[in-house]
């Protein structure tokens, strides 16, 4: 007990303020990588659902790729790597470039996600509602992607807890997020424990939060199919 009274509150509440402040870059970071992530996953997606030629390969090998390797090592290549190819990358900041990374990564397993849910919608409604005198866009607007979503909802809204989790790796390239700041706090303190069980906690919460969100969003998305 004089364990947590002596030494991890008065440490909690020198290091809770520098977490918070790395809180919202976690955000900022996860936030548009998410975006980036369900754009580029929905045109792949659909890309693939079509078989658009030439393209419909070139979506299967970019999804193979991101899929096939780790994270940190296409964030390596992108932040280290091109600037020796190319002068411009050296002006990269490095928020865009965990940003970027983290979007074309989250963005194969969201298309794959989407593709999934598009295909699992019953051949039989794809033919009624072509034969009612709907267009591919009509149909695919008001038929099958309001149901696919349905579907697509949790394992999207999991991709967008791998994005938070993973900007984690930002602190591999100076990003003062949640992890930089807990890695650096640990190294000047020398309380790694501490440290990393309130960084725990921080993501734990985002975790909680989204999850929350995660109902609302298909509870909101699915009322239109419930009986």
């Amino acid at each position: 007990m004089s364990y947590i009274t002596d030494t991890f509150i008065p440490y909690a509440k020198i290091l809770t303020p520098l977490l918070l402040e790395g809180l919202w870059i976690t955000i900022y970071i996860s936030a548009f990588a998410f975006v980036i992530s369900v754009i580029l996953g929905a045109i792949l997606a659909i890309i693939q659902h079509f078989h658009v030629k030439l393209l419909s390969q070139m979506a299967r090998i970019y999804v193979s790729y991101f899929r096939g390797t780790p994270l940190l090592i296409q964030l390596f290549l992108f932040y280290y790597g091109l600037p020796m190819v190319f002068d411009v990358m050296k002006r990269c900041p490095k928020t865009f470039a965990l940003v970027l990374c983290l979007g074309l990564n989250s963005a194969a397993y969201i298309s794959e996600s989407i593709r999934g849910a598009i295909e699992s919608i019953d051949k039989g409604q794809y033919e009624a509602s072509l034969a009612f005198g709907l267009s591919h866009y009509q149909m695919m607007t008001k038929i099958i992607l309001p149901q696919a979503a349905v579907a697509a909802v949790p394992p999207i809204v999991n991709s967008c807890l791998d994005i938070i989790k993973m900007s984690s790796l930002g602190m591999t390239i100076g990003i003062q997020d949640i992890m930089g700041e807990a890695q650096l706090t640990a190294a000047t303190y020398y309380k790694t424990f501490e440290t990393y069980i309130l960084a725990a906690v921080f993501y734990w919460i985002l975790a909680l939060v989204l999850g929350m969100l995660q109902k609302k969003v298909e509870q909101k998305v699915g009322s239109a199919y419930q009986k």
